[in-house]
């Protein structure tokens, strides 16, 4: 929401406890089972309280939106920060990449409650015409951020993205989401091997690696 910056502290608490709540609620009903009340009551508090922080439910739920990209980038941030720190002189640039591969599927790993939250959230934008664009704008800004941190990886290890933001991120995030959902519905569980070896050849489509470095 546009006043996050200037929000006081028990106000703050109030939304996240509303957030947290809407999180279990549509995971466990979907988002056309969450209601006003439902989220109220599943997060303490009365109406009055929900409306006196939020105009509505789309409201709501366009602010879980950012949340859900805001903890994906930190998850992505924090992924490519451990592949920094693990790195060791010597690697080749195969290996290093090899290993981000690994370390970032390995951190990565959404539990079943997420993979349902991100799904729902989807069909809810697609289906009101009041969270559309707050969903667009969130996707669009988390899919910049995490670019950036790919490309900063790469150059790293001197190599680089060969397609621009918008296609790597659309592939990536067809291949966590899908992947991920595909885990639990072929296995009932995500699978860490099995998404490194998928990876490891995604790589080899969009990263360049430069052989003279």
């Amino acid at each position: 929401m546009s006043d996050h910056a200037t929000m006081t502290p028990r106000r703050a608490a109030t939304r996240a406890r509303l957030l947290d709540a809407a999180r279990e609620v549509i995971a466990e009903r979907g988002a056309g089972g969450a209601t006003v009340e439902g989220i109220a009551e599943r997060a303490g508090f009365t109406r009055g309280a929900f409306y006196s922080n939020y105009a509505s439910l789309d409201d709501l739920i366009v602010d879980l939106i950012r949340d859900v990209g805001e903890v994906r980038l930190r998850d992505v941030r924090e992924a490519a920060g451990q592949f920094a720190l693990n790195r060791t002189p010597g690697l080749t640039i195969d290996t290093a990449l090899a290993g981000g591969v690994r370390e970032f599927v390995h951190l990565l790993q959404p539990p079943m409650n997420d993979v349902l939250l991100q799904a729902e959230l989807r069909l809810y934008a697609l289906r009101h015409d009041g969270v559309r664009a707050g969903y667009v704008a969130v996707v669009r800004e988390t899919m910049t951020g995490v670019y950036e941190i790919l490309e900063r990886l790469c150059a790293s290890v001197n190599a680089r993205l060969r397609t621009g933001p918008e296609i790597t991120m659309e592939i990536l995030l067809g291949f966590f989401d899908q992947g991920s959902a595909m885990s639990y519905l072929d296995l009932g569980r995500i699978d860490p091997d099995a998404q490194v070896a998928r990876l490891s050849q995604l790589v080899d489509v969009i990263i360049e690696t430069d052989q003279r470095g």
